[in-house]
C-alpha cells in the first residue's frame, strides 16, 4: 500500500478542506512550523485506516474544530497497481466508502472491513504502532501500557513470520515437555519467588522441624529449670539454718538492748546543753541591747554639735548670697536697657530696608509689565495674520482633491489618445486656392487627420452639408467614464479648468506653508495662548508710584550694623540674666539649707535626755554587769559539753541494731516462703518425665531433618535443570533475531562502524548497544543515540515487512529532536538507504535543517472533498 494523496476538512485548525498531494515512492518530506498541522495529518491518517466512522472516542473527539463540523479524511491509494480513494467522515452524518475511480466498492461496514484488509490495526499487532512514529514517541518502549503492548506484539509477529516458528529452533516439543515437567515438578515444591509452598511437601517438612526444634527448647528448657530449683532450694535451706541459730539471735537482741540505754543517756546530756546555751543566748542579748543605748547616746551628742556648726556656717553662706543677688539685679537692669536702645536702632534699619526693597520690586514689576505687553502686541498680529493665512490655506483645492484630478486628468488623456487612434479619422487635403470647410463649425484643417469621436456635419458651401456618423466603432464607453469622471473631479475643485485647479492648488499650498510659519512663531511669543499671556499680565499688580527710596545696599549695610550691634547687646543681656538667675537660684537654695539644718537640730536636742552625762554613767555601768554574767553563763556550756557523749552515734548505732534484727526476721519469712514454692515446683515437674520426652523429640527432630534435607536437594536439582534448559533454549533462539540484525548492519555501520544491537528475548527490543568490545545498556547512552538506535530498528523492520510483501509507509512525526548536525546528515543517508523499496513521510518543523533531506517535498493546498463526502 502506498498513499498518493490525504484531503482534510473540518479537522483541528482545517476549517476548509486542504489537500497535501505528489506522494511518491520513497522519500516525501512536508517541513512546516510549529502549529501549522503536521501532527495533525498524522492523527487524521490514524483515524482514516483505524477508527471506525461510527466512533465518537476521544481521538475523534479532539480531530474536531472548536468552531464545530464534522470531520472528514480522504486519501488516495496505490495498492497492489490499482488506485482506491478511501473517505470517513465522523459525529455527524457520519459515512465510510471505498472508490476505485467512479465504482464505489464498499460503503458503510463493508468500507470498514475493505479498509482494515489494507494493514492490521496496532491492537492486532499490525505495522502501525511500529512504522507510524507519533511526535514525542521515537523510542520503542514509549507510550501508555496499551501502545507498547501493540508494538510489541507487532515486533513477536513480524520476527516469527520471518524466522520461522520458535519451535523449530529450540529442539521441539521435546523440550517443551522436559521444560514444562520441570517446571511443574519444580512449582509443587516452591512458589514463582523461591518461597517453599504452602501444601507441599517440602514445606510441610520444613514446618514439622520448625515444630519440633521449638518443642526440643521448651522441653530443654524445663528440664534445665528443675535442675536450678533443686540447686536454689539446697541454698534456702543453708541460709535458713544460719539464720535460725539461737546464740546468734541472742546476740542481735542484746546489741539492741545496750544501744537504747546509751541513746537515752546521750538525750539526757543534750537537753542539758540546750538550756545553758539558751541562757548564754539570753545574756548575749541583755549586754547587746545595753552596748545599743550607749552608742545611741554618744551619737546623738555628737551629731547634736556637728548641726550646730553647719547652722552657723549656712547663715554666713545665706548673707553671702544675698550680696551676690543684688549685684546681679544691678548689672541686668544695665544690660536691658542697652538691649532696648539697639532694638530701637534694628527697628529703624530695617524699616529703611523695606522701603528700598518695595521701590526695586516696583521698578522689577514695572519692566516685566512693559516686555509682556510688547509680546502680546506682537502676538496679536501675529494672530490676525494666522487667520488671514487659514482663510487663504482653505481656498482652493486641497492633495487629495488635485490627486483625483491629475488622476482624471491622466486617465482622461489615455482614454482620449486610445480612442484617437481606434476612432475613424477624417482627412481634407484642400487643391489650392479652395475654401476652408467647418466640421461641426470648426474650420477642418488641411492635410491633419481629425478623428471622428461622434455624428459631425461637414458644412459644403454652395454644395450642402455632408453628415458623418462613425457608428458602434466610434462609441467607446471608457473614454466616456474618463470624461466624467475629469468633470466631476474638476467640479468638486470649483475652477473652470485643469490649469486654474493647479494655480489654486499652489495657492493653497503656500498659504499653508505661511500659516505654519505663523503658527510656529506664534507658539514662540505666546507658548501657552493669547489668553495666557493676556492672564500673566493681569496677574502682575499695578506699578505704584513711591517717594523717592533709599539705597538698597546702604539701607543693607545700615541694617547689617543695627543687627550685629543688637545681637551683641543681646549677648550682654543674656549673660547678665544668666548671672542674675544663678544668684538668686544661689539665695534660695542657701535659705533652704539653712532651714533644713534647724529642723533636725532641734530634733536632736528634743531627744537627748535632760543630763547626758549622768545618762552615760548608768548606761556604762548596766553594760559591765551584763558582761560578767555572760562570762558566766559561757563558762558552764562549755563545761557541759566538755562531758557530753556523741548524741548522733549513739542514734546511729540504735538504728542500726534495731536494723539487723528487724532484716533478719524479714528474710526468714522470705526464705521459708520461697523454700516452700520449690519444693512444690520440684514435687511437679519430677512426675512430668521431662528428660524421656526431650529425648524422644530429639529422635523425632533428626529424622524430620533429613527428610527436609532430601525435598531440598530435589529442589536444588530441578531449578538447576530448569536453568540449562532455559539457557539451552535462549542460545538456540538467538537465530530468531537474525533478520533484523542482518538488515540492522549495514544502517548501524553508517553510525558505529563495527556496532551491533543486542536484543532482549521477551521484549524483543534493543538491550544494549556493544562496540568496542563491551555492551553499553541502553539507559546509559545519550538522548540522540537511543533516538537514532529507535529509528534505524523501525527502519529494519519496514524493511523486513517490505520483504514478506507487507508494504506499508513509514510516518515519522518530528522524530529527530536530540541528533546533532553531523549525525543528522548520516541519518538522511540512512533514510534514502531505506527508501528505496519503503514510501517514507518524514514530518518536520526543523525546515532549515531538514533542507538538505532531499527527497519529494510536499505541502498544504487548498483542495475539494470527493463528490461522496460534500
Amino acid at each position: 500500500m502506498r498513499l498518493s494523496s490525504v484531503t482534510l476538512s473540518d479537522v483541528r485548525r482545517f476549517a476548509r478542506p486542504v489537500t497535501v498531494q505528489g506522494f511518491g515512492p520513497g522519500l516525501n518530506v512536508l517541513a512546516a512550523p510549529n502549529e501549522e498541522g503536521k501532527s495533525t495529518l498524522f492523527d487524521a491518517l490514524q483515524a482514516l485506516f483505524f477508527i471506525p466512522h461510527r466512533s465518537r472516542a476521544r481521538e475523534i473527539a479532539a480531530l474536531r474544530p472548536h468552531a464545530g463540523g464534522a470531520p472528514t479524511v480522504s486519501a488516495e491509494i496505490e495498492d497492489a497497481g490499482r488506485r482506491y480513494r478511501l473517505t470517513k467522515r465522523w459525529l455527524s452524518r457520519p459515512m465510510a466508502e471505498v472508490h476505485e475511480g467512479t465504482r464505489l466498492i464498499a460503503k458503510g461496514e463493508a468500507a470498514e472491513d475493505w479498509i482494515a484488509g489494507l494493514t492490521q490495526s496496532p491492537e492486532d499487532g499490525g505495522p502501525a504502532g511500529l512504522l507510524w512514529v507519533r511526535q514525542g514517541l521515537v523510542a520503542l518502549d514509549q507510550g501508555e501500557k496499551r501502545e507498547q503492548d501493540h508494538a510489541h506484539k507487532a515486533r513477536r509477529d513480524l520476527l516469527s513470520s520471518v524466522a520461522g516458528e520458535v519451535e523449530a529452533l529450540t529442539g521441539g516439543r521435546r523440550m517443551e515437555r522436559a521444560l514444562a515437567q520441570t517446571e511443574a515438578a519444580l512449582a509443587d515444591l516452591v512458589t514463582a519467588s523461591g518461597k517453599s509452598r504452602a501444601g507441599g511437601p517440602l514445606k510441610a517438612a520444613e514446618d514439622e522441624v520448625a515444630e519440633l526444634s521449638a518443642r526440643r527448647e521448651t522441653l530443654a528448657a524445663t528440664a534445665q529449670a528443675l535442675e536450678q530449683a533443686i540447686a536454689d532450694r539446697r541454698r534456702v535451706r543453708s541460709e535458713l539454718s544460719e539464720l535460725q541459730d539461737p546464740e546468734a539471735q541472742a546476740t542481735r537482741e542484746a546489741r539492741l538492748v545496750e544501744a537504747r540505754a546509751a541513746a537515752e543517756a546521750a538525750r539526757a546530756s543534750a537537753e542539758r546543753q540546750r538550756r545553758a546555751a539558751e541562757q548564754v543566748a539570753a545574756l548575749e542579748a541583755r549586754r547587746d541591747t545595753a552596748s545599743e543605748k550607749a552608742g545611741a547616746l554618744a551619737r546623738a551628742r555628737a551629731a547634736a554639735t556637728e548641726a550646730e556648726t553647719r547652722l552657723a556656717a549656712l547663715r554666713e553662706a545665706e548673707a553671702r548670697a544675698g550680696e551676690t543677688a543684688a549685684q546681679a539685679g544691678a548689672k541686668l537692669a544695665a544690660a536691658a536697657a542697652a538691649r532696648d536702645a539697639a532694638r530701637e536702632a534694628q527697628r529703624a534699619a530695617q524699616k529703611d530696608q523695606s522701603a528700598a526693597q518695595e521701590g526695586a520690586q516696583q521698578a522689577r514689576v514695572k519692566a516685566e509689565r512693559e516686555g509682556l505687553e510688547k509680546r502680546l502686541a506682537e502676538a496679536r498680529a501675529l494672530a490676525v495674520s494666522e487667520q488671514q493665512a487659514l482663510a487663504a490655506a482653505r481656498t482652493g483645492p486641497d492633495e487629495p482633491a488635485m490627486e483625483r484630478l491629475e488622476h482624471a486628468a491622466t486617465e482622461l488623456r489615455v482614454q482620449e489618445e486610445l480612442h484617437a487612434r481606434s476612432a475613424p479619422r477624417l482627412r481634407l487635403d484642400y487643391l489650392p486656392g479652395a475654401a476652408e470647410l467647418a466640421l461641426a463649425g470648426v474650420p477642418l484643417p488641411d492635410g491633419r487627420d481629425v478623428p471622428l469621436n461622434g455624428p459631425a456635419t461637414l458644412a459644403l458651401p454652395g454644395i450642402g452639408a455632408l453628415h458623418l456618423d462613425p457608428g458602434a466603432a466610434a462609441q467607446d464607453a471608457a473614454l466616456d467614464r474618463a470624461r466624467d469622471a475629469f468633470a466631476a473631479s474638476l467640479a468638486a475643485t470649483g475652477c473652470e479648468g485643469l490649469d486654474a485647479a493647479r494655480a489654486a492648488a499652489r495657492a493653497r499650498r503656500k498659504a499653508e506653508a505661511r500659516l505654519q510659519e505663523l503658527r510656529a512663531a506664534l507658539r514662540g511669543v505666546a507658548p501657552e495662548g493669547l489668553r495666557a499671556l493676556e492672564g500673566e499680565i493681569a496677574a502682575l499688580p499695578a506699578p505704584r508710584e513711591l517717594a523717592e527710596a533709599p539705597d538698597p545696599e546702604t539701607a543693607a549695610e545700615a541694617l547689617r550694623r543695627a543687627e550685629e550691634a543688637l545681637a551683641a547687646a543681646e549677648t550682654v543681656h543674656e549673660t547678665a540674666r544668666g548671672q542674675d538667675e544663678q544668684a538668686r537660684v544661689a539665695g534660695i537654695r542657701a535659705l533652704t539649707a539653712r532651714e533644713a539644718a534647724e529642723t533636725p537640730l532641734a530634733e536632736l536636742r528634743e531627744a537627748l535626755p535632760a543630763e547626758p552625762d549622768a545618762a552615760a554613767t548608768c548606761l556604762a555601768e548596766a553594760l559591765a554587769e551584763a558582761e560578767t554574767a555572760l562570762a558566766t553563763a559561757r563558762a558552764a556550756l562549755q563545761a557541759l559539753e566538755g562531758e557530753a557523749p556523741d548524741l548522733a552515734s549513739a542514734e546511729a548505732t540504735l538504728t542500726r541494731a534495731q536494723a539487723v534484727l528487724d532484716q533478719t526476721a524479714k528474710r526468714q519469712r522470705e526464705l521459708s516462703e520461697r523454700k516452700a514454692a520449690l519444693d512444690t515446683e520440684i514435687s511437679l515437674r519430677a512426675g512430668e518425665g521431662v528428660e524421656e520426652e526431650l529425648a524422644a523429640t530429639e529422635e523425632a527432630l533428626t529424622r524430620a531433618r533429613e527428610r527436609a534435607e532430601r525435598y531440598g536437594f530435589e529442589r536444588d536439582t530441578l531449578a538447576l535443570l530448569k536453568t540449562t534448559l532455559e539457557t539451552a533454549r535462549s542460545e538456540a533462539r538467538e537465530h530468531y533475531f537474525e533478520p533484523v540484525t542482518r538488515e540492522l548492519g549495514p544502517l548501524l555501520r553508517l553510525f558505529w562502524p563495527e556496532a551491533e544491537l543486542v536484543f532482549d528475548e521477551d521484549s524483543a527490543l534493543p538491550r544494549a548497544l556493544a562496540r568496542n568490545g563491551r555492551e553499553e545498556p541502553m539507559d546509559v547512552l545519550s538522548g540522540g543515540t537511543r533516538e537514532q538506535i529507535a529509528l534505524l530498528v523501525r527502519l529494519a523492520f519496514a524493511r523486513l515487512l517490505a520483504r514478506g510483501g507487507r508494504h506499508a509507509p513509514v510516518i515519522l512525526d518530528d522524530a529527530l529532536v536530540y541528533t546533532d548536525d553531523a549525525r543528522i546528515e548520516r541519518m538522511f543517508d540512512a533514510l534514502h538507504r531505506q527508501a528505496s523499496d519503503l514510501q517514507i513521510l518524514v514530518l518536520t518543523c526543523r525546515q532549515r535543517a531538514f533542507r538538505d533531506l532531499g527527497g519529494q517535498m510536499l505541502g498544504y493546498e487548498s483542495g475539494e472533498l470527493p463528490e461522496e463526502a460534500r
